[in-house]
């Protein structure tokens, strides 16, 4: 049996290589797409992918090169057309584009299409603040709409996990890049949002990956599904430069699916240090007005209307006195200075006994009219004082039915009585 030929990798690598290194239709060529996945090395080297509307090739623009280009700023999305030819890199088994040199043709159609969507999507206010909803502080049930098995959910429930470990997970498990990618992040967010699952806040997004990879993030379809939901949604794609379109229209975003979890899903170790230092500064502020409401009832207690209560009385009865012993004064001098103007005339002497007398039933009578005016003395005279459950006093008859029941108050005491007949 003859044995088969076997050949090493390298030797692979490099029976390529130089296979691809004779084809002069691979060299000094023009190529034009779009760039993406753009970087540069400490040493200047420029590294990205062009692409057009299928494809994906490698480019390297080695320094010596680079330093040439005078041309508009090097950036994803950027559409150009490079000057180049087929290489190989025999330890990565890969060939790529060794570019010589650039020239810029516009703006490249994925980044005009993002861009003329952000612009409709903005004229109809879907990025508009107004619409965007509160993250709840204490959420208890999460829900994460993203692939089932990539990093990002593994990250987002080990987070939620650690900062509150009773916390409710639902996963909807779709595709986040690929054509189908759209209407399944569309659907696990409607899914989401169903009613029975009590979802208190969704986190919808995936972990980092090249331009065309975050690609599903930046359409129509998913766009609206984040609009549309009515369940607060946060955005959480990973990215390092440019924004997606669902981190506008959410209404939060996170540059990581960890950083999401970290910013729904509170810290109970924190929430429990918070509560106990309010717990200590509710009970000091508590004790403090304690003290000072103790402070200020002992300084009322201690004045003297509350330790000696009946100098009130004894001040209006001083004053009493004083006022009575004026009018007796005044009263007085004035019946000196009429005797005196009297003895003048003793012919008028029984006249003026008479007319003494006179005044002096007017003042009696005055004192008892006085005396009488008080609710107390007309009660004692045999009269009382009838009133209704509402402490109404009762003084015409109309007021009254059968079987009402009223209060008498007497000089001394108090009855209930009950109507039995009402007499016009």
């Amino acid at each position: 049996m003859k044995s088969e030929s076997v050949l090493t990798v390298s030797e692979l690598n490099k029976s390529i290589k130089s296979i691809l290194g004779e084809r002069k239709e691979l060299k000094n060529i023009w190529v034009k797409g779009e760039i993406l996945n753009y970087s540069q090395s400490g040493t200047g080297h420029i590294y990205f992918n062009l692409k057009d509307s299928t494809s994906t090739i490698r480019c390297a623009f080695f320094s010596f090169q680079a330093q040439n280009y005078r041309g508009k700023k090097l950036k994803d999305g950027l559409e150009i057309k490079a000057l180049g030819s087929i290489s190989v890199y025999e330890p990565g088994g890969y060939y790529s584009f060794s570019v010589n040199k650039i020239e810029e043709l516009g703006t490249g159609d994925l980044l005009y299409q993002i861009e003329q969507l952000k612009q409709k999507l903005n004229e109809k206010g879907i990025f508009d603040s107004a619409h965007k909803k509160l993250i709840p502080k204490f959420p208890k049930t999460l829900g994460i709409a993203t692939a089932i098995g990539g990093a990002a959910v593994e990250d987002i429930i080990r987070i939620a996990k650690e900062r509150y470990p009773n916390i409710n997970i639902l996963i909807a498990p779709c595709l986040v890049q690929g054509d189908e990618a759209p209407k399944s992040i569309a659907n696990a967010i409607k899914a989401l949002n169903d009613e029975k699952w009590q979802v208190d806040v969704i986190i919808a997004g995936r972990g980092g990956g090249s331009f065309e990879d975050l690609m599903a993030f930046n359409t129509e379809e998913v766009v609206m599904a984040f609009f549309n939901s009515r369940i607060p949604i946060v955005s959480a794609v990973g990215h390092q430069v440019d924004n997606v379109l669902t981190d506008l229209v959410a209404d939060a975003s996170s540059p990581t699916p960890t950083a999401a979890a970290e910013l729904v899903v509170f810290d109970y170790d924190e929430l429990i240090y918070y509560l106990d230092e309010m717990e200590t500064r509710f009970n000091l502020a508590l004790g403090n007005k304690l003290d000072l409401e103790k402070e200020r009832l002992f300084r009322l207690t201690s004045k003297l209307v509350f330790t000696e209560p009946m100098t009130l009385i004894v001040d209006r009865i001083q004053k009493t006195d004083e006022i009575l012993t004026k009018i007796f004064l005044l009263g007085k001098n004035h019946l000196v200075k009429s005797s005196s103007t009297l003895q003048k005339f003793q012919s008028l002497e029984l006249l003026i006994q008479k007319n003494l007398e006179i005044y002096k039933k007017k003042f009696e009578l005055s004192i008892s009219r006085v005396e009488n005016f008080s609710p107390l003395e007309t009660l004692k005279r045999g009269y009382s004082v009838l009133r209704d459950g509402k402490k109404k006093v009762i003084s015409k008859i109309k007021d009254v039915k059968l079987n009402d029941q009223f209060e008498v108050i007497l000089s001394q005491g108090r009855l209930e009585v009950e109507v039995k007949k009402i007499y016009e």
